[in-house]
């Protein structure tokens, strides 16, 4: 039965988590912002949490809130905060379902859900999330704030 409803839970994830997001403002920016943030997404299932979070959040700015805790703030803390190079005893997954970025096409922010499953129980979690993200001198696109939350059991 518990596998069952796992199942239905996981087919249910990666349905939503095909569909494109609705886009707002600057629409160029607002699909290169999705872009970047599924590109996290799948960085995260095959390098971990920890290092996507490093290689895309802002060297210095970047802003990760979650946990309970004080925000880690620089791609450093952020990294050592989620563990650094320790394997993960989860994985998590996420997509962005709506997009907002500025005129200017240098600012936006994602918003999505998120799917934390331990590894050893196969046990869920899911919640919302939003990441501010910025387009560096490079013209890369770095988060700047990384918000999550946890849903509230049903």
């Amino acid at each position: 039965m518990r596998i069952a409803i796992v199942l239905v839970i996981v087919a249910l994830a990666c349905a939503a988590h095909a569909e494109e997001p609705k886009f707002h403002g600057n629409p160029a920016a607002a699909r290169a912002i999705a872009k970047a943030d599924t590109d996290f997404a799948a960085l995260a299932k095959r390098e971990g949490t920890a290092k996507a979070f490093r290689d895309t959040m802002d060297e210095v700015d970047g802003t990760a809130y979650g946990g309970g805790s004080e925000p880690s703030v620089g791609r450093d803390a952020i990294y050592a905060a989620m563990g650094g190079d320790a394997p993960d005893d989860s994985t998590l997954e996420w997509a962005p379902v709506e997009v907002f970025a500025d005129k200017g096409g240098d600012m936006g922010v994602s918003r999505g859900r998120w799917t934390s499953t331990v590894k050893a129980s196969g046990k869920s979690i899911s919640g919302s999330y939003v990441t501010v993200w910025r387009k560096n001198a490079k013209g890369e696109w770095k988060g700047l704030v990384d918000i999550g939350n946890v849903d509230k059991p049903k």
